[in-house]
């Protein structure tokens, strides 16, 4: 054995196996650059294995690009690929059956080929057949099918899954093979692990903007509520309406004849909406902040349900937390021309004139283009509810939470604070030399103060000019016309920020169970279920800064969604009983090493903040300089002074840090808010430094708008906030440190938490239904983490199949009949398991198949290239490629045997076809000469007869020439005979009618004579008078 070279690993043989494997026909994938990925035929290896030679299916779209083996293509074309530009010099094989048909799977751990390709064909099969859910182990994908989908959501559908994963006892992996993919099955099994486990979940909801993050947790947060309602049986059953709105508004009203705090809930989401959602160019309802929705509920403990007699223990929805994260705030006083502010706005100017009379007289007679802050749009109807419409629900919505009276009026003038600040008009003073700015608009002016109810001398003061301490002293500097309308944004922002606050608050003593729940618990606390509806990962042609928190926030989550998928890999291999050494994936600890660490950017950044004179092009200059060693910073020569770039773990995005110090400080003046404190609304007087979610107590919120002087008089040495302050208080108080902290707070809950997930996919961005672009939506799939979550779960076996699935599809690789006889019966003797013989027939089949891929470790152990667990057949790489091309060449052997049996049937049956034909070819020249010698005679006998029929012809035609003219003859001379007597009678008539005509004018002739000569003679009279006279 020493002697002996050493055998080939199974890595060294994958690239070997893949081209023998392509080298017989193989259906694969290979890349594009139009497409990411497009279906092709190997035909042949050249160059030494190199390079492939594949034919590649043309269809008319991209629409209609599918794995179907080319049978819908419009023509092939033959190209070459280089097999160095793929992983392990290895072609991705398509997952289809021998007609080249895709084999689609409701959950994409069954595909036997999974990767990124497989992935993206698998969703597009799906998604043009109108099935918009996928799973992907525990992982729900679900594409936005942009259409109405019968029967989805109806009240059916929801009691069918609350009965299958809820109430009825059993394997939950087992039912859940059996039911199509769904979001319900995220959320009923979210209740039934915290009501039977007695788990905190959370369910993250992800995805880029349009994609449906929103919906899917509204559709959660409704079935959710329905569940815990009860069993099945109490479901309407009468409600079979398949419109969501329609199901939800019958969950809500059988909701709340038990508890009013459920419909609360329900209605606080689309509360929420207005306040924090606007247009954007892809997505007309789009959420501009993040949200962590915590639903509470009062759930029994499952020792004390046994002995109460419960079946499973009880579980009651007692209220809900939110929490919100980085709001747009640039998007109230700037958006694009094609995009719209948030939604409140637009619906407050939709109004009735009485309503915004009550509000504030300003507003009377106003509508969007009246505010330069909101300005023109198109865009009037959302989601079918014109902008009027939906600020009527936003008022119930509002009573529902308690916000009414008086308290809707304070948040409703709040936000007309906003409008108003924007019309200010602020320019250089024309007879200063310093360009010292003053505002022109001296009536918005009054408008606003009035509205604030604050003196306008104090508000103008407070915008033009601005408070600097220094040595203890304070110095009064003027404002130039852009630092002074840069005040006035960053006052409207701030305003709406803390109005957003505000109203948060708000919704959670409305909603938190400790203030509203009236039952008495039945456990010590509250579970809870969280619904984190979180902003996707973004990569635009310009990347700001809050592009790189969103990011941040999304490489935070991507770390807790990789170990999650590790664990649940993990559980899987444990599960089957497989060794767990061997699972190696790449992490995103880089990433996160420097953005956190002591000179990663979050340090940097606030160091600049700090130091006097910092600015956007040093903060990158010292990034650059202190993370040099970083695999995760990006600094190429090209890049300008602000720019860098981070290698994120959904692929490289650049940054442009224009700007990242101001936005990160992102305070405001001292005169603005000494000014606020002096308004007499309570929000801006009251609220306006409340960065927390929840109120202390019910009557810090309650309290209505009765103007108070602040309860701690402003420090000799700054703010409360003072930006003066050294090291860490300065630090604290920087957006970045801020969301950092919310951030790990949040991971902290979630940590404690069963997480599960959605990942929202926006299939095209045209928004049209059964359409998937390829290249959008295979960036989503990166972006949301699911390509990791393959390489996680198919690092250390990238392939696997059923027992019975291997013996089916590689029995073709039994050495003879009597071997697979003998492996039958030594399993049939040793268990009685199907599956376990299953297993130990696939063992046998396998080991004898891929002996020639077997290792031997340091300590002599052999590694076969394959693992037997208790269900499946786990390959290592290379190991599939090498039994598909194994099983194609026996399959050649076979064929060949076959083709030896057919040829021979085929010539014999030729030979006897051959000989049937020589006999009708001799009968057959025998029936032509009779049939010559038979026409011949025929033609004779024809001549002859001809000559007959003329002879006696002519005579029948002399004899009718004879009679024709005889006839003639008569008719001539019987006209000569007749003619003189007609002419008489004609000549007769005509003298009759003419004595018969004179005999009736005469009398008429006579009369008119008659009548002519007593007018002449009356004529005569007269005239003669007239002469007289």
């Amino acid at each position: 054995m020493a002697d002996e070279p050493p055998a080939p690993t199974a890595e060294s043989r994958s690239a070997e196996n893949a081209a023998l494997a392509a080298s017989t026909s193989n259906y694969v994938y290979i890349r594009s650059d139009d497409y990411s990925w497009i279906p092709a035929r190997v035909l042949e290896i050249e160059d030494g294995e190199k390079r492939a030679k594949v034919s590649v299916p043309k269809y008319r779209s991209e629409a209609a690009i599918q794995s179907d083996g080319g049978q819908k293509a419009s023509s092939f074309e033959t190209v070459f690929v280089e097999l160095k530009d793929y992983a392990n010099s290895t072609l991705m094989l398509q997952n289809v059956n021998e007609h080249g048909q895709l084999k689609e799977v409701d959950d994409m751990v069954d595909l036997a080929f999974l990767h990124e390709a497989a992935i993206l064909y698998n969703l597009k099969a799906r998604h043009v057949q109108g099935k918009p859910y996928t799973r992907t182990g525990d992982i729900v994908i679900a594409c936005n099918p942009y259409q109405w989908l019968n029967g989805l959501y109806s009240t059916a559908t929801r009691r069918h899954y609350a009965n299958a994963l809820v109430w009825k006892t059993g394997s939950h992996a087992n039912t859940l093979a059996s039911l199509d993919p769904h979001i319900y099955e995220v959320s009923a099994a979210a209740y039934r692990g915290l009501a039977i486990d007695g788990n905190d979940q959370s369910i993250l909801v992800s995805g880029e903007s349009g994609a449906g993050k929103t919906e899917s947790v509204k559709i959660c947060l409704h079935h959710i509520a329905s569940v815990q309602e009860g069993t099945a049986g109490q479901f309407d059953i009468d409600d079979e309406s398949d419109d969501p709105s329609a199901s939800r508004a019958t969950n809500t009203t059988s909701t709340t004849s038990t508890s009013p705090v459920v419909q609360r809930v329900l209605d606080s989401n689309p509360l929420l909406e207005a306040f924090g959602n606007a247009q954007t160019v892809r997505n007309d309802n789009s959420s501009r902040f993040g949200k962590y929705i915590q639903l509470q509920f009062d759930v029994e403990d499952p020792v004390n349900a046994v002995y109460a007699g419960h079946t499973m223990p009880s579980c009651v929805l007692a209220g809900s937390k939110c929490e919100v994260y980085l709001l747009e705030k640039s998007r109230v006083v700037h958006h694009e021309p094609e995009e719209r502010t948030y939604h409140i706005f637009y619906q407050l100017l939709a109004s009735d004139n009485a309503i915004k009379a009550e509000i504030w007289s300003g507003l009377e007679d106003t509508d969007q283009e009246s505010f330069c802050y909101v300005g023109h749009t198109e865009l009037n109807t959302i989601e079918g509810l014109s902008d009027q419409e939906r600020f009527h629900k936003t008022v119930e919505s509002l009573a529902l939470v308690g916000v009414k009276g008086e308290k809707k009026l304070t948040l409703f003038r709040s936000i007309a604070i906003v409008l108003q600040l924007g019309n200010l008009v602020v320019e250089p003073d024309p007879e200063d030399e310093d360009s010292r700015a003053i505002i022109t608009s001296q009536d918005e002016l009054k408008e606003l103060a009035e509205l604030m109810g604050v003196e306008s001398n104090l508000l103008e003061s407070s915008v033009l000019i601005r408070t600097i301490e220094a040595r203890n002293e304070e110095f009064k500097v003027p404002m130039n016309a852009t630092q002074a309308k840069d005040s006035c944004d960053a006052f409207a922002k701030e305003i709406y920020a803390k109005t957003f606050l505000w109203l948060v608050r708000c919704i959670n003593d409305a909603t938190c169970a400790e203030k509203n729940y009236q039952s008495t618990p039945v456990s010590s606390g509250f579970g809870t279920i969280g619904l984190l509806d979180i902003f996707g990962f973004e990569s635009f042609e310009t990347n700001r800064f809050e592009q790189l928190c969103i990011n941040y926030a999304n490489e935070k989550l991507q770390q807790k969604f990789t170990q999650d998928i590790f664990r649940s890999v993990q559980n899987e291999y444990e599960a089957e009983g497989i060794e767990l050494g061997e699972i190696r994936y790449d992490d995103n600890t880089d990433v996160l090493d420097l953005v956190e660490s002591r000179s990663g950017l979050l340090a940097v950044l606030n160091e600049e903040c700090v130091r006097p004179g910092g600015n956007d092009k040093a903060f990158v200059m010292k990034i650059e300089q202190m993370n040099k060693g970083s695999p995760s910073l990006v600094r190429q020569n090209h890049y300008d002074a602000f720019e860098f770039g981070v290698r994120h773990y959904a692929g490289e995005v650049l940054y442009n840090s224009e700007g990242f110090v101001h936005k990160n400080i992102d305070t405001l003046p001292k005169d603005l808010k000494e000014c606020a404190t002096k308004s007499s609304n309570i929000i801006l007087a009251n609220h306006m430094e409340d960065d927390s979610m929840m109120n202390a107590s019910n009557g810090s919120s309650s309290a209505v708008a009765k103007k108070k002087a602040p309860k701690k008089a402003p420090q000799k040495k700054g703010g409360s906030r003072s930006l003066q302050k050294k090291g860490s208080a300065l630090v604290g108080q920087t957006v970045w440190t801020k969301f950092k902290g919310q951030l790990t707070a949040l991971m902290a809950n979630l940590g404690k938490t069963r997480t599960r997930y959605i990942r929202c996919i926006k299939p095209n961005t045209m928004k049209q239904p059964l359409v998937m672009e390829h290249k959008s939506t295979v960036e989503q799939l990166r972006c949301a983490g699911v390509v990791a979550a393959v390489t996680i779960s198919r690092s250390a076996f990238p392939n696997r199949l059923e027992h019975d699935t291997v013996l089916d599809r590689f029995k073709a690789l039994w050495r003879s009949n009597a071997q697979q006889r003998e492996a039958r019966q030594n399993a049939q003797e040793t268990t009685q398991d199907p599956t376990a013989q299953n297993k130990a027939m696939a063992d046998d089949l396998l080991t004898n198949a891929m002996h020639d891929l077997e290792t031997v470790s340091k300590d002599g152990t052999v590694i076969k290239a394959f693992v037997m667990g208790n269900t499946r057949t786990y390959f290592r790489a290379g190991a599939l490629e090498f039994l598909e091309a194994e099983r194609l060449k026996h399959l050649g052997f076979w064929a060949a045997d076959i083709q030896r049996i057919v040829r021979g049937f085929c010539k014999r049956r030729i030979y006897k076809r051959l000989r049937a034909l020589a006999v009708v070819l001799a009968s057959f020249f025998r029936q032509r000469r009779a049939t010559k010698q038979y026409q011949e005679m025929r033609a004779a006998a024809t001549i002859l007869e001809n000559w007959v029929r003329r002879i006696s012809s002519k005579q029948t035609l002399i004899a009718l020439r004879r009679n024709h003219n005889a006839t003639r003859i008569q008719a001539m001379w019987k006209m000569t005979m007749i003619r003189p007597a007609f002419n008489k009678q004609r000549k007769a008539a005509v003298v009759i009618q003419a004595i018969a005509r004179g005999a009736i004018q005469r009398p008429k002739y006579r009369v008119a004579l008659h009548q002519f000569k007593e007018d002449q003679k009356l004529e005569n009279q007269v005239r003669a008078l007239q002469r007289k006279l």
